[in-house]
């Protein structure tokens, strides 16, 4: 390895310096996902998200395991990792789809036009609630002109015309896996996906999953210490160098902190309650189910808070929204480690019975007795939390659902 070491000319007080900062960046760039989603994101993904708080906020459920939180501040504030698309080329119609439902809160197929255009006339999409299963409980759609004698079908339109096949699926279970369908034309050749995204705030990953942290961390430390036993001459460099990573990595989350809180609490003035709607799904390539989200701010510093809202609530056996969840972060958009969905809530009903409701207590000084919904606020007790409403049947869902913030008094 001596055919590494640094020529004389290179070994002087600034080169050291300048070796040392560069390991820092190497070094923070390989703990955090940097890398990662520098090299399994599209471009126009990179940097999104800069201009207002409604394109910041993610359109998915739950709490990131995988994306570093330096990079999942930076990036996608509000950022989750449970919702997938998959998109294939422009193809030539009829085609025939079959393939396993997804374990998730709402899926769909759908049609576009080139370029992501809606097709306005028809019905070219079909949701979990409206597909058919086949008797081994996989599905089978046919998109062409004309109406198969059975199964499930999407009105292809103009034959000779091109269409493009977007595959959503929201809110998926934890854990679980999702595979696309296999599509097969009139001629029995095999249309693969074209694209194939999981979404994680504003940043879309061209790859389902990103190396974990302690997979991260140990690169980043087997890195260190090869140089070590290669350059052992070069020790205090490399030292500097992990110091200057946790440096850049203190000094990055102060700032995005700073950015966050100047948005919620000043240039936004956000208030308790504001609802920001995602692109519904029959509107937008991009977009997600219809999402609402009610982002409030609390302050746990003199006393818990109690955050309220509607668990379940059914009509004429219908579900009349699919998801819900709380779930608070720093102003620097990092998740505190507990948050609650639909499934993880203990709820209670109301007088009439036609609705579930539930209380969570943001605490500084969680009881943990069993039933009691609590999220424990102590390393951040001043901070945002976000209820969300996935796929609300309709509008009056947001006014009736809408959760409430209070002051234990």
């Amino acid at each position: 390895m001596k055919f590494l070491a640094l020529p004389p000319q290179y070994r002087g007080p600034a080169c050291t310096l300048g070796a040392s900062l560069a390991l820092a960046f190497v070094n923070f760039a390989t703990h955090s996902s940097l890398l990662d989603l520098l090299v399994g994101s599209k471009l126009r993904h990179r940097f999104p998200a800069i201009f207002g708080l409604p394109k910041w906020i993610s359109n998915i459920t739950g709490t990131p395991t995988c994306v570093d939180d330096v990079t999942t501040a930076m990036i996608g504030p509000f950022p989750e990792l449970n919702d997938f698309n998959a998109i294939t080329a422009m193809v030539k119609l009829p085609v025939i789809l079959k393939g396993v439902p997804p374990e998730c809160r709402y899926w769909s197929i759908q049609v576009f036009l080139a370029g992501g255009k809606e097709i306005v006339s028809g019905n070219q999409i079909v949701c979990d609630r409206e597909m058919e299963l086949d008797g081994d409980g996989n599905y089978t759609l046919t998109i062409s002109p004309s109406k198969p004698s059975t199964g499930n079908w999407i009105d292809s339109g103009d034959a000779a015309m091109a269409k493009m096949i977007v595959i959503r699926a929201f809110c998926c279970s934890s854990g679980s896996g999702w595979r696309a369908p296999a599509i097969t034309a009139s001629d029995g050749s095999v249309i693969r996906m074209a694209e194939t995204e999981r979404i994680a705030g504003g940043c879309a990953l061209s790859r389902a999953t990103s190396s974990g942290p302690v997979n991260r961390l140990t690169k980043s430390l087997t890195m260190n210490a090869m140089l070590l036993m290669a350059f052992p001459e070069h020790a205090r460099t490399i030292v500097m160098g992990g110091i200057g990573a946790v440096m850049m990595r203190k000094h990055l989350l102060r700032k995005v902190d700073k950015k966050m809180r100047g948005l919620l609490l000043g240039l936004r003035k956000l208030k308790p309650n504001v609802d920001v709607s995602m692109p519904a799904a029959r509107a937008s390539l991009g977009g997600s189910a219809k999402h609402s989200y009610f982002t409030m701010i609390y302050d746990a510093r003199d006393g818990d808070v109690v955050v309220s809202g509607v668990l379940k609530w059914e009509e004429e056996g219908e579900r009349m929204f699919r998801y819900t969840s709380v779930t608070c972060y720093e102003f620097n958009a990092l998740p505190l480690p507990s948050y609650y969905d639909d499934r993880s809530l203990t709820g209670h009903a109301t007088p009439a019975g036609d609705k579930v409701k539930y209380d969570v207590v943001l605490t500084t000084k969680p009881t943990r007795k069993k039933g009691l919904n609590e999220i424990d606020v102590s390393k951040y007790p001043f901070g945002v939390v976000v209820v969300r409403l996935v796929y609300p049947a309709n509008d009056e869902v947001l006014d009736v659902c809408k959760p409430e913030i209070a002051q234990v008094v």
